[in-house]
């Protein structure tokens, strides 16, 4: 269960990592915690059990403080851009023939007018 719960962390930071909302500033917690374990000046020095536990602690809080923010911006960004589909167009049938092509359309008098 532990491994499973670990594939998903991983899995979490990786799409975090790629996520355009999270700033880069908090992308460089999980570069961090991959120092740390690498590093070889720790807390505790690497001996036995006790030098282990300071590098999954100090990670597993990097981690932990990098998902959760991450996440914030992940749901802002949803929120934000909810309801609207990005979308591109071009007209094709101008009534206004003598207009320049590409030029804006005249405002008509009353906002009515558009509809047909």
């Amino acid at each position: 269960m532990g491994l499973l719960n670990f594939g998903k962390r991983l899995m979490t930071v990786v799409y975090l990592m790629t996520h355009r909302a999270v700033p880069w500033g908090w992308k460089l917690l999980p570069i961090m915690a991959l120092a740390y374990i690498i590093n070889p000046r720790d807390l505790f020095f690497d001996f036995r059990t006790l030098g282990y536990l300071d590098d999954l602690a100090v990670a597993g809080l990097l981690l932990t403080i990098f998902t959760s923010k991450g996440r914030e911006y992940v749901s802002k960004a949803e929120r934000v851009g909810e309801g609207t589909i990005p979308a591109e167009f071009e007209v094709i049938d101008d009534s206004d023939s003598d207009a320049a092509p590409g030029a804006p359309p005249e405002p008509d008098e009353s906002p009515q007018a558009d509809i047909r």
